[in-house]
C-alpha cells in the first residue's frame, strides 16, 4: 500500500533525527555516466547540476552538498552506490535513470528508510512497490495510451507490427499498448525482439511480408536506432511510431534523416516559453552548454532536483516521514515539464501528447 494516508507516515521517521537534523544536507545523485545509458545520464545529470550547482553558489538551501555517482548503466551498480550515499548520510538519492536501475535501488532505500527520487525510470509497477519512491516522469501507461489512441484512430492504422527490446520498459508499456490497439478494434500482426542474432533480417523480413499499417517500436534510444536503420532499410511506407526513450538531442541528430517523421509521445515543454523555471532553465542550460538547447531528459533531471531543494528549504526535516510530507505537498510548485505534484504513488500528474520528428527536432503534432 502507499500513501493513502499521510499520517501514517510518521512511522518512518523513526531513528532518523540525527541524520536529517545535521549541519549537512546530502543529496546523491545515482546516473550512468558511463555504459550503454550513459547517453540519458548525461541529459539528466545535466538539468540536475544545473539546480544544484545554483543551489549551491546560492546558498539555499544552507548546508545542501549533493554527491554524484556512476551506474556504469548497470543495476547492481546503481544498488551499490545508492547504498553508500545512504550510510554517508545522503537524505534523499535522484536515480536510476532506467527502471531496472530504479527497481535495484528501492531496496535499498527501504532499508535505510531514505527517499529515492527517478527523473526518469517510468515502468508503472516502480511506484505502488515502495512508499520512499518518487518520480518525475510519467508512467509508461500513459505513453501506451496514447501511443495506440493515435495510431488507430488518427492514423487509421488497422494493423501493427510491435519491434521491442525485452526488459521493464517494455513489459510495462506493451500491455497497455496491446490491449488499447485490440480494444479499437485494431490487430497486433507481430511482435518481433530487437537484439537476437540476426534479428535485423528477422525484422526486415517480417515488415516486408506482413505490410503492417503501422510499427511501433518500444526499446531505449540505441536499439531504437538499430531499429529505424532496418525499417528505412526496407523502404517501409507506412507509420512509425517510437517511445520517448529516443527523445535526447543525441538520439535525435545520430538518428538524422531516418527519423524525420517518426512519431512520439512525450511531455510538451514550451522551451521558448518567457514562463519561469523554463526560460531560466533555458538561459542558464545554454550558457552551460555552448549554446546548445537542453532536451526532455534534461528537463526531468532538471525538475527532480526541483523537487529536492524545495523539499529540504526552510528548517532541515526532522526525519523522513517530515521530508515525504514536504515533496508530496509541492502540488503548486512549477516546474519545467509542469506542476510538481505528485498522487499518492508517487507518480508525477503529467500526461504525454504525440509529438513529430521534423527537421532534427521534436515538435508536438497537430492532426491539421
Amino acid at each position: 500500500m502507499r500513501r493513502a494516508c499521510l499520517g501514517a507516515l510518521v512511522l518512518l521517521g523513526a531513528g532518523l533525527t540525527a541524520a536529517c537534523g545535521s549541519d549537512k544536507l546530502i543529496v546523491g545523485v545515482v546516473l550512468p555516466e558511463s555504459g550503454v545509458n550513459k547517453g540519458y545520464g548525461a541529459s539528466l545529470q545535466a538539468g540536475v547540476k544545473l539546480a544544484f550547482d545554483d543551489a549551491v553558489a546560492r546558498q539555499s538551501p544552507k548546508g545542501f552538498e549533493a554527491q554524484y555517482r556512476d551506474s556504469l548503466s548497470h543495476p547492481e551498480y546503481a544498488a551499490k552506490e545508492c547504498a553508500e550515499l545512504f550510510k554517508g548520510g545522503a537524505l534523499i538519492v535522484i536515480g536510476g535513470a532506467t527502471s531496472a536501475e530504479a527497481k535495484a535501488m528501492i531496496p535499498e532505500a527501504e532499508k535505510a528508510r531514505r527517499v529515492i527520487i527517478s527523473p526518469s525510470a517510468s515502468e508503472p509497477d516502480l511506484a505502488a512497490s515502495s512508499n520512499l519512491f518518487f518520480r518525475t516522469v510519467p508512467s509508461d501507461e500513459f505513453e501506451g495510451l496514447v501511443a495506440a489512441d493515435f495510431l488507430v484512430q488518427q492514423k487509421k492504422a488497422h494493423t501493427i507490427m510491435i519491434l521491442s527490446e525485452e526488459g521493464l520498459y517494455a513489459d510495462g508499456m506493451l500491455p497497455v499498448f496491446t490491449g488499447e490497439v485490440t480494444k479499437l478494434g485494431a490487430k497486433i500482426v507481430g511482435k518481433l525482439a530487437i537484439g537476437p542474432t540476426d534479428w535485423d533480417k528477422t525484422i526486415g523480413d517480417a515488415v516486408t511480408t506482413a505490410k503492417p499499417d503501422a510499427v511501433f517500436i518500444c526499446a531505449y534510444g540505441e536499439e531504437v536506432l538499430g531499429a529505424l536503420t532496418v525499417v528505412r532499410g526496407v523502404k517501409y511506407p507506412g507509420t512509425i511510431c517510437t517511445v520517448s526513450a529516443i527523445a535526447t538531442g543525441d538520439f535525435v541528430r545520430r538518428a538524422g534523416v531516418m527519423a524525420e517523421g517518426v512519431f512520439v509521445p512525450m511531455v510538451t515543454i514550451d522551451l521558448a516559453s518567457s514562463k519561469e523555471p523554463i526560460a531560466s532553465f533555458v538561459k542558464r542550460f545554454k550558457m552551460a552548454h555552448h549554446g546548445a538547447m537542453p532536451d526532455l531528459f534534461a528537463a526531468y533531471g532538471y525538475d527532480a532536483a526541483l523537487v529536492v531543494l524545495d523539499a529540504l528549504q526552510g528548517p532541515p526535516p526532522k526525519d523522513t516521514s517530515e521530508l515525504l510530507v514536504r515533496i508530496m505537498s509541492l502540488g503548486d510548485k512549477q516546474g519545467v515539464t509542469g506542476k510538481l505534484a505528485f498522487d499518492k504513488f508517487g507518480n508525477i500528474d503529467h500526461h504525454p501528447s504525440m509529438h513529430v520528428i521534423r527537421d532534427g527536432k521534436i515538435v508536438e503534432f497537430s492532426a491539421s
